[in-house]
């Protein structure tokens, strides 16, 4: 059974590994931009315009060679 500290330690550890994941893929800054296009928009279907605008992220992340960083 896991003591207090290690069990303290292991979720630390958890959490700095999606920190870094976060970081690297560039997750907040893409949120962020989706967030404010969609209230700008103020689409009827919310979920449907979620959905085509990681799609065409997708599109975009693809036809540029599939590395680096997402840009709308």
């Amino acid at each position: 059974m896991a003591t207090s500290s290690s069990s303290s330690s292991e979720e630390e550890r958890s959490l700095r590994e999606c920190e870094l994941y976060v970081q690297k893929h560039n997750i907040q800054q893409l949120l962020k931009d989706c967030i404010v296009q969609l209230c700008t928009v103020r689409p009827d279907r919310p979920m449907g315009f979620l959905r085509e605008y990681f799609e065409r992220l997708e599109k975009v992340k693809i036809s540029t060679g599939g590395e680096g960083e997402w840009n709308s």
